[in-house]
């Protein structure tokens, strides 16, 4: 474990976030820690994705190593990389001195390959990544921020900020101590390589080359969804365009009803969590978005973007209110077509539309040089370079 970098992983769908940036920085400089309820949710159902992530580090030959092992053991990273809260409430970390020679002998076990003696458990308090590192670097989870959410005091932990671009670099300077740099999109730099094929998921949603493609990716949010708002106008629309619905991995788990509404209108739907989203970015000409991070994906990418209107605005007591007050997402909402469930004519008329496009395409331009003004592809080479530097 004499790695200088490690990456605290939650959930199985991390791995769409990070394994661009593994795979440049190379296994033999990082290892990831997964939490305790990484596999499993707290009721003990094995979390989506899981199989293909697995799968996925043992082919890379990555190292894994579970969290409580590496408190065990007593081990801190020089550098521990994050892009959420995951747990705890406080950066103060205690000190446990009658766990020291213990700590001690479970390193010396696990250095010959064998089990710990004793199992010795995060504080619930701290927060996690302060307990196996010794410096914070978090990679911004999208370019969707809010005071609701990404925003919020826990990031007065890190030292190191990894930012798409010059917006949540620009909100980040302003709020917080740690320094900043621009990565770009590391997820998203097959997108810009010459030799994605695309043939294959053409193949897999029957896509008509004759037709246009509608992606719509509504997220987790619950009332604050689009899908029960539009699933039965929207569906006019599948014999007129190839049309793919992509809903949040978690939908599938928090959000049943929901993914059943889909089925009933009989949509073609996504179910792969770990899906490669390049490519299905990739066959899309129009995107239709709501909330989170996937109006300022398809802005990176130079997608044609189209809101569907939901009550985001109403802030009032309930969760997804809260995560989505003062959503930078609001500010796109200004500058590119909102439509509501009463309207599907007219967005049949945008969709049909060469000058919709034309339109649509000029303030997609702005909104990028507005919101990320950073290169376009090379992403996870950019972070690479920056772990040799520190």
């Amino acid at each position: 474990m004499n790695k200088r970098f490690a990456f605290l992983v939650h959930d199985p769908i991390m791995l769409v976030h990070y394994k661009d940036v593994w795979k440049a920085i190379g296994r033999s400089n990082f290892l990831i820690i997964t939490t305790k309820f990484f596999a499993n949710d707290n009721e003990g159902s094995e979390k989506l994705g899981l199989t293909g992530f697995l799968k996925h580090v043992q082919d890379e030959g990555y190292e894994v190593r579970p969290i409580n092992e590496i408190i065990s053991c007593g081990i801190k990273f020089e550098y521990v990389i994050t892009n959420h809260i995951i747990s705890g409430s406080t950066k103060e970390v205690q000190s446990q001195p009658a766990y020291y020679f213990k700590k001690l002998i479970n390193r010396l076990l696990i250095s010959i390959g064998k089990a710990p003696l004793w199992d010795i458990y995060p504080d619930i308090s701290t927060y996690l990544p302060l307990q196996v590192g010794k410096k914070q670097i978090r990679y911004m989870y999208g370019a969707d921020i809010s005071d609701g959410w990404s925003l919020q005091g826990w990031n007065n932990i890190y030292d190191i900020f990894l930012c798409h671009g010059v917006n949540d670099e620009r909100e980040i300077n302003t709020r917080f101590d740690g320094r900043t740099f621009v990565m770009g999109y590391p997820r998203y730099d097959r997108y810009f390589a010459e030799d994605i094929d695309l043939n294959p998921i053409r193949s897999e949603f029957k896509i008509d080359a004759s037709k246009k493609t509608v992606l719509w990716m509504p997220t987790l949010a619950g009332d604050y969804s689009s899908i029960p708002l539009f699933a039965e106008s929207l569906s006019s629309l599948k014999q007129k365009y190839n049309f793919i619905v992509r809903p949040h991995p978690f939908s599938f788990v928090q959000e049943k009803d929901f993914i059943g509404l889909l089925e009933k209108f009989e949509f073609n739907i996504d179910r792969n969590a770990l899906r490669d989203m390049n490519e299905l970015f990739g066959v899309a000409d129009v995107i239709l978005a709501d909330n989170g991070g996937t109006p300022f994906s398809a802005i990176f990418l130079g997608k044609n973007l189209i809101f569907l209107e939901v009550p985001d605005d109403n802030v009032d007591d309930t969760s997804a209110a809260s995560v989505f007050a003062d959503s930078s997402v609001t500010e796109l909402k200004k500058y590119l077509p909102v439509i509501n469930n009463q309207e599907i004519q007219q967005l049949l008329g945008m969709l049909n539309s060469a000058e919709f496009y034309k339109e649509n395409n000029r303030h997609i331009d702005a909104l990028f040089k507005k919101y990320f003004d950073s290169p376009r592809g090379g992403g996870a080479i950019r972070v690479a370079d920056l772990f040799n530097s520190l």
